[in-house]
């Protein structure tokens, strides 16, 4: 019993360090996303790129691991429920975005920006509708 309790533990500790680096995971790429609108030389937003993308794959990989250690699925996300709530966020993202381009209709290169996110937004609404049927279809 005694072991038990010390992986107990050993898990409960890793467990806080890996969410303390999570977090900071999260700050760093707040910071490049952040920065990134500043930036005007191209070399220096592709290395902007590369760390949010790194920075994404490592809250990835951290975050499956926290969740074994919780006891997840891993899977959790993937229902049916999880993602219409996923495509109900991608819709009303847009919509916001729409209303944003829509006042800053008086600066025409702002609201293209916002509305080619729209765009992206719509993608990711089809994205979802396509995994929710492959997800329906491997059950």
């Amino acid at each position: 019993m005694d072991s038990r309790v010390k992986q107990l533990e050993k898990k409960q500790k890793l467990h806080a360090m890996l969410k303390e680096q999570h977090d900071a995971e999260i700050k760093e790429l707040m910071h490049y996303m952040s920065t990134l609108t500043t930036v005007e030389n191209n070399l220096v937003r592709s290395y902007l790129h590369t760390l949010l993308a790194d920075g994404l794959r490592h809250i990835e990989y951290i975050s499956k691991i926290m969740a074994e250690i919780e006891g997840a699925t891993g899977s959790a996300s993937l229902t049916k429920k999880g993602i219409a709530e996923s495509i109900q966020d991608e819709m009303d993202s847009r919509d916001t975005l729409l209303k944003c381009a829509e006042l800053a209709s008086d600066d025409a290169e702002t609201a293209a920006l916002l509305k080619s996110i729209s765009v992206d937004e719509e993608h990711h609404m089809k994205i979802l509708e396509h995994l929710s049927e492959l997800v329906e279809s491997s059950r």
